[in-house]
């Protein structure tokens, strides 16, 4: 890791970091500055974040998706990205952050402890179907994190004396959670494929049945049960943001589960 490099990652850090008292603040004692502060310090925390992407990027001459570190600061990176935008297109949602920056706290923690070294490009990532596959696995989580926020916020409206305030009303978190999770189902999908004509230029085949890849396909599928029992059966209000909430562990699992694990994946990620 550069000079400059570490400096605005932690000027990121510290960005994110304030933002989530903030959040936590406006969100617990109702207090609308506050939440409006959270959003100013993420986007503080997103410019040090977009230079730290910069830096690192001009040092090692290539887009940061090798390994776990490099995966963890540009997701991070994609993952606020995404949560700035929708405030943008649903101001409501702006809220949602007392859950995004906690975790882009700690996948950025987690990359940082694994190590940040300078390496070249490796000759096993320079693929064009790598970049596809890291950009919409890094949107797929993204999406389905943002959807569990969405859960979680309608849980605490539905309970809440007085209708939970400022909460936006529950039939925009529904049906905010239904587009989340469907944009996150059909980005999870290119993941899988664009992830599999990767794997059959390095391998030679499609796949491989690798740990990692079995458990994409798992979760994959779980949102596919949502999904399912979203349009199919019926499911909503409660139960639509308790599969919200229930379905992101599976993506976690798969994010963090096999960090240490052995897998063709773990082999080239976790350098």
């Amino acid at each position: 890791m550069t000079f400059w490099e570490e400096i605005f990652l932690w000027c990121a850090v510290a960005g994110y970091a304030g933002a989530f008292v903030f959040f936590l603040v406006g969100t617990v004692f109702r207090k609308e500055a506050w939440a409006g502060r959270g959003v100013y310090a993420t986007v503080a925390g997103f410019c040090g974040h977009t230079l730290a992407v910069i830096f690192r990027w001009q040092a090692t001459g290539h887009a940061p998706v090798m390994h776990t570190y490099e995966n963890s600061l540009i997701g991070v990176w994609f993952l606020v990205l995404i949560y700035l935008g929708l405030k943008r297109s649903f101001p409501p949602s702006r809220m949602f952050g007392v859950v995004v920056t906690p975790f882009a706290l700690l996948i950025l923690g987690n990359g940082v402890m694994v190590g940040a070294e300078l390496q070249p490009l490796e000759p096993a990532f320079k693929s064009n179907w790598l970049f596809i596959h890291v950009l919409f696995a890094w949107f797929c989580f993204g999406s389905y994190l943002l959807a569990f926020a969405d859960g979680i916020m309608y849980l605490v409206k539905a309970r809440a004396p007085g209708g939970g305030g400022r909460l936006p009303d529950l039939k925009l978190l529904e049906e905010l959670s239904l587009r989340l999770i469907l944009l996150g189902f059909l980005s999870h999908a290119v993941m899988l494929g664009s992830g599999a004509i990767w794997a059959h230029s390095l391998w030679g085949k499609y796949w491989n049945w690798d740990p990692v890849e079995t458990w994409a396909l798992i979760s994959w599928l779980v949102y596919g049960v949502n999904l399912h029992l979203r349009f199919t059966l019926g499911w909503s209000g409660n139960r639509g943001a308790w599969l919200a909430v229930i379905s992101l562990f599976s993506i976690i699992f798969l994010f963090f589960g096999f960090g240490h694990g052995s897998s063709v994946h773990t082999e080239m990620f976790s350098k």
